[in-house]
């Protein structure tokens, strides 16, 4: 019998493509959303095509009571969890100067609350040995003057990761993944903007930007036996951005 992985967030972009991936390697996926149903039902097709079962589940997770949600449903409907990938994330503008208490909260409670506080709830519905990818950034790595608020959520996202893996050893592996400049529909209208992409690509060594399945199979490889051996680490997957 597979298992499945929970994948946060997946009703778009990144999520959705991890959760393909996963299910084209032997997972059935149990794919959470927010407000994205159509694109999580999307998404859940898309991984029925591979073979995978899957299923789909709503809750609002910047709350104990949406955290709370996913579990008593896992737990309610019986899935054999295996793993965990904590991929929803928030951001927000706002430098040390002008960030807004309002959006300092919103994107702590997204990016390291929810993935913190999720995972221990999870971990003891995973049987035997499993592995949880945290999806970091390359901001959590480099800083910039703008988004303070999720630069330092990622940023803490990696140190929790490291925490975490200790806490849960040896049964469950704990990593996460960093990615740079990577085309989804969040950022398209930025990327989309000739002058702002000139700037990105001069500083990415590899030259272009990074695809949502670049991601996606970096997650499916921690996840995976061959990482059997690898634990709280971040693998960043950004082009050499964070190099230069």
């Amino acid at each position: 019998m597979k298992r499945f992985v929970l994948v946060t967030g997946s009703s778009g972009g990144l999520g959705s493509a991890i959760a393909i991936e996963l299910a084209k390697n032997g997972w059935n996926v149990a794919l959470h959303y927010n407000r994205g149903r159509e694109g999580a039902e999307r998404t859940a097709g898309d991984c029925g095509a591979v073979g995978a079962e899957a299923r789909t589940y709503q809750a609002d997770l910047s709350t104990s009571s949406g955290l709370d949600t996913i579990l008593e449903r896992i737990r309610e409907e019986g899935l054999e969890l295996g793993g965990i990938v904590n991929n929803s994330g928030t951001g927000g503008p706002g430098s040390a100067l002008d960030i807004t208490d309002e959006t300092w909260d919103k994107v702590q409670n997204v990016n390291i609350r929810a993935p913190v506080l999720l995972t221990k709830r999870l971990v003891p519905l995973i049987r035997g040995e499993g592995a949880v990818v945290n999806i970091s950034s390359a901001a959590g790595i480099n800083a910039s003057l703008s988004v303070i608020a999720y630069e330092a959520s990622k940023a803490a996202l990696i140190h929790a990761t490291r925490s975490m893996a200790v806490s849960f050893a040896p049964r469950i592996r704990v990593n996460s993944v960093a990615p740079g400049y990577v085309r989804t529909n969040i950022n398209r209208k930025k990327l989309d903007d000739p002058r702002i992409l000139e700037v990105i690509l001069k500083k990415t060594p590899a030259g272009r930007l990074g695809l949502p399945e670049d991601v996606a199979k970096a997650v499916r490889f921690l996840m995976s036996e061959d990482a059997s051996f690898i634990t709280g680490e971040t693998l960043v997957v950004d082009g050499g951005i964070t190099l230069v």
